[in-house]
This record gives structure tokens, C-alpha cells and sequence, in this order.
């Protein structure tokens, strides 16, 4: 999946990324997003969850809902 769309921030970029990736597969997202950073799985007990570090060092917890949408995690809340 080749693109000229750069990722620095995900949380700030979600509309963005959402509508760039909406064709595609949880997997495929997952790929998409871990070639502009790091990306690793946090052991939530509740679903997959994941964690993401942007090149710059920006990060951005994150999990897919039911419908394979993503929802994003702060201190003391969730979010789309």
C-alpha cells in the first residue's frame, strides 16, 4: 500500500486516516499505520488494543470497535 500520506500524529490526523483507510482490513490498517512509526499490542483485558509512536515520538492508544472503526484512548477517556 504505497501512499504520499505522511502520518505524524494520529489522534490529529484520525479523520485523515479514517477516510484513507477505509477500504481496507484491520490488518491492513495495522500495516498501514506501523510503516510511520512503532506500533505494539497492550494487553487491555477488554479487546485488542494497540499502541502507536509516531516518527516524531507522538503517541496514540487506539483500538477497532465492532464495525472496524477506530477508537482512540486518553487518560480518562475513549474517543472517535
Amino acid at each position: 500500500m504505497q501512499s504520499s500520506f505522511v502520518l505524524i500524529d494520529l489522534v490529529s490526523q484520525r479523520h485523515a486516516v479514517r477516510k484513507y483507510l477505509r477500504d481496507y482490513d484491520t490488518a491492513a490498517k495495522l500495516e498501514w499505520i506501523a510503516a510511520h512509526g512503532t506500533i505494539r499490542t497492550v494487553n487491555s483485558g477488554f479487546r485488542e488494543t494497540y499502541a502507536f509512536e509516531s516518527r516524531l515520538g507522538l503517541t496514540a492508544g487506539f483500538f477497532f470497535d465492532d464495525s472496524g472503526d477506530f477508537v482512540f484512548l486518553g487518560d480518562h477517556y475513549t474517543f472517535q
